[in-house]
């Protein structure tokens, strides 16, 4: 997706997707939130969108990517205190957390 330059249709749309789960839309709103691209900086929204993608089954329900985008968001937010509390330990466990989820899919 092309983050930079939105226009107000292309940012209207992104978030009538994401409101209607589509997991893409969603992840490409919290990336947009949390960088600021597009949108007014909000980075407590996309730690929401990132937390609540990964309590609602993140193993069971996204393809590689998502994982990947979740994952990272999350152990961003955590590691840098960004839209969150400073978590180190909750970003280790999250990190530990999806190299093993890897290591077990390369493994069976």
């Amino acid at each position: 997706m092309r983050i930079y330059g939105l226009s107000p249709e292309e940012l209207a749309s992104l978030e009538e997707r994401a409101k209607a789960g589509d997991r893409t839309a969603q992840l490409d709103l919290a990336d947009c939130l949390l960088m600021g691209h597009g949108y007014n900086k909000d980075t407590e929204r996309a730690f929401d969108i990132y937390n609540t993608i990964y309590y609602n089954g993140v193993s069971a329900s996204l393809t590689c990517n998502h994982y990947d985008r979740v994952m990272d968001g999350l152990i961003y937010c955590y590691f840098n205190g960004v839209g969150v509390d400073r978590d180190e330990a909750k970003a280790t466990r999250l990190s530990v957390e999806k190299n093993t989820s890897w290591n077990d899919l390369f493994e069976n």
